[in-house]
């Protein structure tokens, strides 16, 4: 019997896993303080996704040297995307409380309608960082293609809404998670579950082609 401190054992694995988790998120961290945390936020999140996707592909890779390359060939783009998934957010919730205060039929149908443009816009935000470092295509494509992702997989769209859920109550519960590997862990297995409906669209795709 293998010893559990070998390298092969599933307590090895584990550790290993784990410290890849606060590598990344260190190197997280230092991104984001590079960018003074408002402009580096985004740049730092998305080439943890970058990371990640690596990582969950299989690929052997220098991290380190990964993570700050993906973090500057992305800044601005990082950046305009997500303050730009911001400011329509913002929009998005003053829109619903204005037509709120309006009363009457109108009010409840552009509530309804507003509600669901906000239920799209949630969806796709799910998918819209794994879109983004998983293909190679521009800004535009990249929304469009993370708002037919999360359509087509409820699926996933759903157990990203658990993942969600689970890492809110078990941060509740163990704060000291978040600073060291909790953010980590969460876009890994976001990742995780979008790569799984990449490949589930492909093999539909291949099958409609046969």
């Amino acid at each position: 019997m293998n010893s559990i401190f070998s390298s092969d054992s599933k307590l090895m694995q584990f550790m290993e896993w784990i410290t890849k988790m606060l590598h990344v998120q260190i190197l997280w961290v230092l991104g984001t303080l590079l960018g003074l945390v408002i402009g580096g936020i985004f740049p730092a999140t998305f080439a943890m996704f970058a990371i990640n996707r690596k990582w969950v592909l299989g690929q052997d890779f220098a991290v380190g040297k990964t993570f700050f390359q993906t973090y500057k060939e992305n800044f601005l783009k990082a950046n305009g995307l997500g303050f730009g998934l911001g400011l329509v957010g913002a929009s998005f919730i003053y829109y619903m409380n204005l037509f709120s205060a309006i009363g009457g039929i109108t009010s409840i149908v552009l509530v309804v309608i507003t509600f669901t443009f906000i239920l799209l816009f949630l969806m796709t935000l799910l998918f819209i960082i794994p879109v983004y470092v998983h293909f190679n295509i521009s800004i535009p494509e990249v929304v469009k293609h993370a708002l037919v992702m999360s359509i087509s997989n409820p699926l996933h769209v759903l157990l990203m809404v658990l993942t969600f859920i689970g890492f809110w109550f078990l941060t509740d519960m163990v704060p000291v998670l978040l600073p060291f590997i909790g953010i980590s862990v969460f876009t890994y297995i976001l990742m995780r579950i979008a790569i799984a409906a990449f490949i589930s669209v492909e093999k539909k795709i291949n099958e409609q082609h046969v």
